[in-house]
């Protein structure tokens, strides 16, 4: 029923809240920077209803994107009612992305720190630190979701002590790579879309139908949050096809292409746990440790959010593993280079120094 589905996701989003399009945390971007945060209040229930259609039906997307857009939506709404100046609505509407990030993956710390490091590359708002924190604590408390990652069975012992920065190094390297992929399939489908922009019903239904005939080929694994597959490969307990991380692009670059809608970072998760599996066997070293590298590292390169993917390795990891995720999330940043998948990020730094 995706041929059916994503058209519907497109009237829906077209009907009542335009702004509404997309993944998400994209939108709001674009509202901080050009309209001080000012966002219609009608995005919140439109989101959230298109996000569960894409969903339902088997579209690759995640749900943190629609999170953050409903808790800057709310947000927006609370700055009309207590008329609040537009500096203070841009601030509070920074944390509704935090809290919505937050809320949705456990992770309360590192969610709170993504609201104020996604806007910039390289720049990071300093005066919503305090404030940001709060939501994303106060958000996750109230919710109660509990983090994608479960207990590891495997740990660095096999890498060596003298071999693991070096090895991080390299690995971060070649997740930076993988990032930049997703980046240009998504940019790469948006250019080729562009000449059929007046027909957007049809533009989704080719969509849906060839998500449709796409998983019938490759498999459902890749439809939907793709949670279990996320756990078996950080688990290093199930095996994982080489070219999952692929197909993932494939189909999150499809969904979100032409018409679906909801969030970017849970196929970041998918995409990295899964490109980790698959190095760890060319390289013969501990798949669920490599996979916990490419769970964050991913992350931090496709979002230019190292310090917020750093800060989740270690919230979300052993100790150990942890510091040197935060390693390869750090390499994986920097070789990106200056792309990234929300196109309404500023560059607030080069990163030719750092390179």
């Amino acid at each position: 029923l995706l041929p059916l589905a994503l058209p519907a996701c497109v009237w829906l989003i077209r009907t009542f809240a335009p702004s509404a399009k997309g993944h998400g945390t994209e939108a709001v971007i674009a509202a901080i920077h050009t309209r001080s945060g000012k966002i219609d209040w009608r995005v919140a229930p439109v989101k959230l209803l298109a996000t569960v259609l894409t969903l339902a039906f088997g579209g690759s997307v995640g749900k943190e994107g629609p999170c953050a857009q409903i808790g800057a939506a709310i947000t927006s709404l609370f700055a009309d009612v207590l008329r609040l100046d537009d500096k203070d609505r841009r601030r509070l509407v920074i944390c509704g992305i935090g809290a919505g990030f937050a809320a949705v993956f456990g992770t309360p710390v590192s969610g709170a720190l993504f609201g104020i490091e996604v806007l910039y590359l390289g720049r990071i708002e300093y005066p919503v630190l305090f404030p940001c924190l709060v939501a994303g604590i106060v958000a996750h408390l109230v919710c109660g979701t509990s983090a994608p990652v479960p207990a590891l069975h495997q740990d660095l012992s096999l890498l060596g002590h003298r071999t693991i920065v070096p090895l991080t190094i390299l690995f971060g390297a070649a997740f930076g790579l993988i990032a930049l992929v997703l980046i240009e399939s998504m940019r790469g489908l948006e250019r080729l879309l562009r000449r059929f922009e007046r027909h957007p019903y049809r533009v989704a239904a080719a969509g849906g139908t060839a998500l449709a005939l796409f998983y019938l080929a490759v498999g459902e694994d890749y439809a939907g949050l793709g949670l279990p597959v996320i756990e078996a490969s950080l688990a290093g307990t199930a095996s994982v096809v080489a070219l999952a991380f692929l197909f993932k692009i494939v189909a999150t670059t499809l969904t979100l292409g032409t018409g679906g809608s909801g969030g970017i970072v849970t196929p970041l998760f998918f995409i990295g746990a899964t490109s980790g599996v698959a190095l760890a066997h060319l390289a013969g070293l501990p798949p669920g440790v490599i996979a916990a590298f490419g769970f964050v590292s991913v992350l931090a390169a496709a979002a230019n959010t190292p310090i917020a993917a750093a800060v989740m390795g270690m919230e979300l990891l052993p100790h150990d593993l942890g510091v040197y995720a935060a390693l390869c999330a750090g390499t994986a940043f920097l070789l990106v280079g200056h792309r990234s998948v929300y196109a309404s990020q500023k560059l607030g730094l080069s990163k030719s120094g750092g390179l």
